[in-house]
């Protein structure tokens, strides 16, 4: 029999959960659904959708083809989640996970029930049956609401008829976050070689953290850069040093795509707060040589220290687009910044900025003097 929570999820877990003790909170992973009883069933593709949703969660929404080789046969299959930790409430909600919400399975279009077990080890299945733990059993005296010591499984009978079957599984939960990163999540990649081809054959993931965003990926399940496409408008940097690839997106989302995929590492998505940009409310170009692509660091920039200034701030949402700027100093300021790339078709358009860039221009022009 096989252990569900095998020795490297768990020091992953504990690593991550380790992480965000002091310094934030770590909310919920993403995983690949699990085989608990054994089957000679593979996973012949995948099309792995994750969203972020306003802003604080992130959708998932997972599209699986699997291959039946014997008989018709019902198997028990598993979704593993580690509980919260950190600056959070680790309470289980009426059993459940307290940061998982909207879970879902539907198997050949037809909706599945499930069941949520709180178990306490990597051996929780055995003798035919999960080994369920009470809320009474696991919340006691010295329980630490901050790093609860239990998994959760939520579990289903999938009947599989011989040859393919499909199942499609979703859920949402709340983006970890921490004093470094203004969100970050993982999502178990290696729980799929699991099932008994040991891999996944077509395999597909679209990384959607919306418009104007930036953010970084794990290098550690791809070879290069040139493994992603961006569906959109965008660029990609490597940070050799860092062992992840910055993001920087315009408007669209992200794809990779492999054939016989086996993943020996997890995916691992993180936006950086960026310390080292402009922390102040007051603007000073000669000062902050970095300025971030983040439409939602724009919020921190409420006024500036001189005209320079101003001019090279008012003109950010431009530069995100790739304009080329025919004032000298306002074009030499952007060619520095990592993410700006030229696009010499780009017409600046006050109009065509999203409703925020507009309402924050308007903003800024009303609390500066030049």
């Amino acid at each position: 029999m096989k252990n569900t929570i095998l020795f490297s999820l768990c020091l992953f877990f504990a690593t991550t959960q380790s992480f965000f003790a002091n310094d934030g909170a770590y909310y919920a992973s993403g995983n690949h659904l699990i085989p608990i009883t054994d089957a000679d069933i593979a996973v012949t593709k995948e099309i792995l959708k994750v969203t972020r949703y306003k802003d604080k969660f992130l959708s998932v929404d997972v599209y699986y083809e699997f291959y039946n080789h014997g008989i018709d046969k019902e198997v028990l299959v598993g979704f593993e989640a580690p509980s919260p930790s950190g600056d959070v409430d680790g309470y289980p909600v009426n059993g459940k996970h307290p940061y998982i919400n909207r879970f879902s399975v539907e198997m050949n279009t037809i909706a599945l029930s499930y069941k949520t077990a709180i178990v306490s080890d990597s051996l929780y299945f055995k003798n035919g049956e999960i080994l369920a733990k009470t809320e009474n059993e696991i919340i006691g005296d010295d329980f630490n609401a901050n790093n609860p010591e239990f998994y959760y499984v939520y579990h289903f009978n999938a009947n599989f008829k011989k040859g393919k079957n499909v199942i499609r599984h979703k859920y949402i939960f709340k983006l970890s976050g921490s004093v470094m990163d203004k969100y970050s999540f993982d999502y178990i990649l290696t729980a799929a070689n699991r099932w008994s081809n040991k891999q996944i054959d077509d395999f597909t993931l679209i990384v959607d953290m919306g418009n104007e965003a930036s953010f970084s990926v794990n290098t550690s399940f791809y070879a290069s850069n040139d493994s992603w496409t961006i569906a959109g408008k965008g660029l990609n940097s490597l940070n050799k040093e860092s062992k992840f690839t910055d993001f920087y997106i315009e408007e669209g989302f992200l794809t990779f795509h492999k054939k016989n995929f086996v993943s020996k590492d997890e995916l691992y998505i993180s936006s950086s707060r960026n310390f080292q940009y402009c922390q102040k409310e007051v603007f000073d170009a000669q000062e902050c040589t970095i300025i971030p692509f983040d439409i939602s660091f724009q919020e921190k920039l409420q006024d500036v220290k001189d005209e320079k200034s101003y001019k090279i701030l008012r003109n950010l949402p431009y530069a995100r687009r790739g304009y080329v700027f025919k004032t000298d100093f306002i074009q030499a300021y952007y060619q520095k910044q990592s993410w700006y790339t030229k696009n010499l078709t780009y017409v600046a358009e006050l109009e065509a900025l999203t409703k925020a860039e507009k309402n924050w221009l308007k903003f800024l022009k009303a609390n500066t003097s030049f």
